[in-house]
């Protein structure tokens, strides 16, 4: 307090008037420069991460009155610098790997004026022998490249101005590389002092003579001939001109690549120059971005190593829109002749990869939008690489602006029309068709979309590697294309980040090792310091840190990753964030728990809310407002209320305490939902799991009126209708009570209703949880009333889980590869045992087991995982109980089905030139009720398989090819059918809301069937893959959308490529597998009679669907099995196991006659041998 530190700089009347100054605070985390108008003058100490900044008036004393004016504003963040070049002068030498004697022209004079190394300095001396202005340099021989990115500043001391006559200077020059433009300063003793003179071609240039004076730098303190530190900071538009820490001007040179000169020069015949310089340094920001990618389009060709003419499929229109380089730029002209938005792009050709480690950037200047008619597009595209999945960024020239459309195969993709619009380029200063800078930055979870700079949108887009292109589209018939694009460039930018993301630990325990990595050869050159810096040190610290900050040293070649562990200091959650060198590119989420407790029990009994439990809110659901009590009475919890304006106001009940949900202790929220009365168009009761300020949510609730039981997530779907919970449909009308549960993982929220899932959400948040138990009225007038009753808020810990969860393999096989993982807070402190045992042991055991049951011992802080083998027996099926000790929940069982060998029933390549009658016959069944074209065909050519339908009348007309002979399945003896869907084309002839259909069929004479298939659609429905089903029960679907197999959601299914689809009867269900992955268990209990096929269906008249198909194979039956032996590692021991009648033989030779028959007798078909047997043992099966 009280009056301070004087800062003896700022002493003076230039300083102390109470007139304008620009004040300045420069914080690096540890200190804090003190600047006023450029100058420093102190540097503070202030060893601080996190800082807030502050400006105001004090007045001091009664009375007294404060009145202080302030304006222009500006926070900056300016990156380490590093030194790429420094000299002392201590070699008394003049390096010519350095420097190259030379003298820039200024007005032609001539003289000897040279260098001079020695004592520790660089000095020029000599005299003009012809005037005017002769003299001697050095060149620093690196040039250097300066952006607004990575500026480059040289700084130097000026020791001496001795030079003797007329005049001399100081010469310290920046030129461009042909050394034709420059900027010299200097202190030019004789003619005015600190001035500069400029030659860049433009107006304003002093290229010779006095120059321009430097006003900053006038008075006794400057031109005294002394010691003085010059620098030149120059960012490839301008030069600050910087004498002693303090800017004395900013200078147009526009010039990227540049050269630096440091010499003396004197004027006229005779005078001499004396100039002695030291401590020459020159740094530039570390570039945090690398330049993977770029071309200004000066050559005026299209250059194939670079680019793919391409067009992205947009709404299927076609033109002749292309690109034409030339005069610099990349123009794409032509016109649509079938609407609508045909198109034409320009494929880069590299693919790239973002991730939170590598952001990429792709920036280009749309320089002009000219197209004409109804409506254009500039089209900047980000797809995956399937090409099936994308942004589309674009000005939409008469259709509202800046739009961007998604698909990518999941709720709010709107792939095609006009799109959502960017508020933020709103507007005329956007809207002109000019030039613009566009930009995306992906970093393999979202894509930021930037005009000019200005962020206008964030989209998710979870895909790497991704592809760039860009082009223009026109709209409708006679509509033309005409846009203008330069100056390409695509940039990755590292970023430090953390390993695993999340982590759990105990209090005053310490955690795994983290590690926190930074990119691959960043520190080649230079070591680089990142801080790991906790937000909260009262909860969880970096262990070795100070004061919840660690300071991690990557030394320069060294490795670039580095480990750490977290300590817990009390209970609660904090965010580990990487600071420093590098940017962070995520953050470590740090739970510190105790274990599994309950954390709140509540029954309503009371007669008021329990304030140290509860808090009541009026927040509403979307905007509405209302009037709503919250009120407890009668041994539940009652809210109530009407709607006053819409839409969905509402009241709640949230926890007065945060709750921790991570991988490693869930949290778990259940509650009686007892009733809800809903009176007017639509009404909710819910569940919210949510952050403290709502900014993320899942919101599990019934919507009476608008769709059931539904979730809301946010960011995402955060208002609205939500997605539907379809394992509920059934109970969307039902007011009475249900049972809700919530299960948290610190990643995702997985909503239960009367113990039936429906589904996980994205909830990545491990502490600061609440919930809220709500009711919402939607519109005006609207009126509901919910009861809860009996809620209930736990950690528990997560179950021991078994992967896979089901087994199937033939009797043949040495067995399947089973995981047991156990939850980490169970062996943490003390040692658990897990037990396996197979229900059927005839059919199938663990690999080790003795009786049919195998025991697994994980230690005391050990790893939680271990495998074993699933060794068959015999045919049928077994089930595989997991217990442990101490107890703990158990996902479910192993399921273990071991099934005969099959045999080949039906295999065909498609190598001939038309279907094998013997093998395949042709069905034109449609799908629904539509007839196909006179045209349409089911062929075989080229390897292939192809059925090519067109819709003369709708629905769903197609072809379908199904196997001849008829088949039989069982339990043990099942069919498996598969094919691989090569491709699907189409013709979308009524527009994007055209759908197709392309899968294969299992059927039985008596009409019943599973068709499990791809329905492929344009617009924003995410349909892909799906089975149909008849088999008599209520819930079939032969000819609607069908159910949707989640496992087989996203882009590496959903690009309408090659994928291997099968199917596996065994006359009680069906199993659909694509790509040899696991996506759903259809019941059909059907054995006999059956046959398979494959389809191709189109939707509505004049649409066109193509499907190819190859490689089609059926196996079923049972084949004869050779008997078996294996032998695997279970632990320490050699585990000996074999299928079939036998005895086993041991040996120690293998010397005829020396085998003999292991004693006493296994049990069973297995054996341990131990590793104290000592010595080598050979077994054998005589069978």
């Amino acid at each position: 307090t009280g009056g301070g530190n004087n800062i003896a700089a700022f002493d003076g009347a230039n300083f102390d008037d109470q007139g304008l100054h620009r004040m300045s605070i420069v914080a690096n985390g540890k200190t804090v420069k003190l600047v006023l108008d450029g100058q420093v003058g102190e540097e503070v100490k202030f060893p601080f991460s996190k800082v807030i900044f502050e400006f105001g008036s004090y007045a001091r004393a009664n009375n007294d009155t404060a009145d202080t004016t302030w304006d222009n504003l500006k926070v900056e963040t300016n990156l380490k610098t590093s030194v790429v070049f420094a000299d002392d002068f201590s070699a008394n030498t003049i390096d010519a790997a350095k420097y190259q004697p030379d003298a820039p022209f200024f007005e032609g004079g001539v003289g000897d004026i040279h260098a001079e190394a020695g004592n520790g300095v660089m000095k020029f001396v000599g005299t003009t022998s012809q005037q005017w202005w002769s003299g001697g340099t050095l060149r620093v021989v690196p040039t250097f490249t300066a952006s607004e990115e990575t500026p480059v500043q040289l700084t130097i001391d000026r020791v001496a101005e001795a030079g003797v006559g007329t005049a001399a200077r100081s010469a310290l020059w920046i030129l461009d590389e042909t050394k034709t433009k420059y900027v010299l300063f200097a202190e030019v003793r004789g003619e005015g002092g600190w001035h500069y003179n400029r030659k860049i071609g433009e107006d304003g240039d002093v290229p010779t003579g006095g120059g321009n004076n430097i006003a900053a730098f006038d008075g006794a303190n400057f031109d005294d001939q002394g010691l003085h530190r010059m620098s030149m900071l120059a960012n490839g538009k301008t030069v600050k001109l910087i004498l002693d820490g303090q800017v004395g001007e900013e200078v147009k040179f526009p010039f990227s690549k540049i050269i630096f000169e440091f010499g003396s020069y004197a004027r006229a015949n005779n005078d001499t120059a004396d100039t002695t310089w030291d401590n020459l340094k020159i740094e530039t920001v570390v570039r945090q971005s690398n330049v993977v990618f770029s071309d200004d389009f000066a050559a005026d060709t299209i250059d194939p190593a670079k680019y793919e003419p391409d067009a992205p499929f947009f709404e299927g229109g076609i033109g002749d829109i292309h690109a034409e380089a030339g005069n610099g730029v990349m123009r794409f002209v032509g016109t649509t002749t079938q609407q609508w938005w045909s198109g034409g792009t320009l494929r880069i050709v590299p693919t790239f990869a973002p991730s939170e480690a590598e952001t990429i950037t792709l920036s280009i200047d749309r320089i002009a939008e000219a197209g004409v008619g109804t409506a254009a597009r500039s089209a900047l595209w980000i797809l995956d690489e399937t090409k099936t999945k994308y942004v589309l960024f674009a000005e939409v020239r008469g259709e509202g602006g800046w739009h961007y459309n998604r698909k990518i195969g999941e709720d709010g993709d709107v792939p095609t029309g006009g799109g959502n619009n960017i508020a933020a380029f709103d507007g005329a200063s956007f809207d002109d068709q000019g030039l613009h800078r566009m930009s995306m930055v992906a970093d393999g979870k979202t894509v930021k979309l930037l005009l000019d700079g200005i962020q206008g949108a964030e989209v998710k887009f979870p895909f790497s590697p991704v592809i760039f292109e860009f082009g223009s589209y026109a709209r409708a018939n006679n509509d033309t294309a005409d846009t203008t694009w330069d100056n390409l460039l695509i940039e990755s930018t590292g970023a430090a980040t953390f390993a695993p993301q999340a982590v759990s630990v105990r209090v005053g325990q310490t955690s795994p090792a983290m590690t926190l990595r930074i990119p691959q050869g960043l520190n080649s050159q230079g070591s680089v310091q990142v801080r790991v810096v906790s937000s909260d040190p009262t909860i969880a610290v970096p262990e070795g840190g100070t004061a919840g900050t660690l300071t991690v040293n990557f030394p320069a070649g060294g490795a670039n990753t580095a480990t750490f562990r977290v300590r817990g200091v009390s209970l609660g959650g904090a965010q580990f964030t990487a600071e420093g060198d590098i940017a962070g590119g995520n953050r470590l989420s740090v739970a510190v728990i105790s274990g599994p407790a309950v954390l709140l029990q509540e029954d309503f009994a009371a007669e008021t809310i329990d304030a140290s439990k509860w808090q009541t809110s009026n927040q509403p659901f979307e905007t509405g407002t209302g009037t709503f009590t919250v009120a407890q009475s009668g041994g539940v919890l009652d809210i109530s209320g009407t709607t006053d304006t819409d839409y969905w106001p509402g009241a709640s009940l949230k926890t007065a305490k945060s709750f921790l949900a991570t991988k490693e202790l869930n949290l778990v929220f259940e509650v009686d939902r007892v009733s809800i009365e809903p009176l007017g168009t639509a009404a909710r009761t819910a569940v919210f799991i949510t952050t403290g300020d709502r900014s993320r949510y899942v919101f599990f609730s019934q919507n009476v009126g608008e769709g059931g039981w539904q979730v809301n997530v946010n960011p995402g779907s955060a208002t609205g209708g939500g997605a539907n919970l379809a394992a509920f449909d059934a109970l969307d009308d039902d007011p009475g009570q249900h049972r809700m549960k919530l299960v948290a993982d610190g990643e995702t929220v997985e909503v239960f209703l009367d113990g039936v899932s429906g589904g996980r959400f994205q909830f990545e948040v491990t502490s600061g949880i609440f919930f809220e138990l709500g009711a919402y009225a939607r519109a005006s007038g609207d009126y509901v009333r919910g009861v809860f009753d009996n809620a209930r808020a736990e950690n528990v810990l997560p179950c021991t889980s078994v992967a896979p969860q089901s087994v199937s393999m033939t009797i043949a096989e040495t067995g399947e590869e089973v995981t047991v993982t156990i939850p980490q807070l169970l062996n943490d402190a003390a040692p658990v045992t897990v037990t396996v045992k197979s229900s059927n042991a005839s059919v199938a055991v663990p690999s080790g087991a003795i009786g049919g049951t195998l025991t697994l011992n994980f230690a005391a802080g050990a790893p939680t995982s271990q495998t074993f083998m699933v060794t068959p027996v015999g045919l049928g099926a077994a089930t595989f109980d997991v217990t442990s000790n101490p107890q703990s929940c158990v996902s479910g069982s192993l399921s273990v089905e071991v099934v005969a060998v099959p045999q080949v029933l039906l295999a065909d390549d498609f190598s001939g030139n038309d279907f094998d009658p013997a093998k395949w016959m042709v069905d034109g069944t449609p799908f629904d009720t539509g007839t196909a074209t006179a045209e349409s065909a089911a062929t075989v050519a080229s390897g292939q398989a192809k059925l090519n339908v067109t819709a003369e009348s709708s629905l769903w007309p197609g072809f379908a090819v199904y196997t001849v002979q008829t088949y039989s399945a069982g339990q043990t003896t099942p069919l498996t059918f598969e094919i691989d869907r090569v491709k699907v084309e189409f013709v979308l002839t009524t527009g994007v809301g055209s759908e197709q259909r392309t899968g294969i069929y299992v059927r039985n004479a008596t009409g019943n069937f599973v068709f499990f298939d791809d329905h492929v659609t344009h617009d924003a429905r995410n349909y892909g893959w799906r089975y149909n089903k008849v088999t008599g029960a209520a819930d079939d679907d032969p000819t609607g959308a069908g159910v949707d197999i989640t496992a087989f959601n996203g882009g590496t299914f959903n690009d309408r490529a090659n994928h291997r689809l099968k199917m596996v009867v065994n006359g009680a269900t069906v199993k659909l597998y694509l790509d040899d992955v696991f996506g759903a268990e259809v019941p059909f209990a059907f054995t006999e009679g059956l046959t398979f096929g494959f389809a191709t269906y189109v939707d509505e008249t004049g649409n066109v669907a193509r499907g190819y198909f190859d490689n089609a194979r059926l196996t079923g039956g049972s084949a004869p099995t050779p008997g078996r032996l294996t032998a695997v590692l279970q632990g320490a021991n050699v585990v000996i196991s074999w299928t079939g009648a036998g005895a086993l033989e041991e040996s120690e030779t293998l010397i005829p006659g020396s085998w003999k028959v292991v004693t006493p007798a296994p049990t069973g078909n297995s054996l341990t041998v131990s590793p104290a047997l000592g010595g080598k043992r050979l077994y054998r099966l005589r069978q």
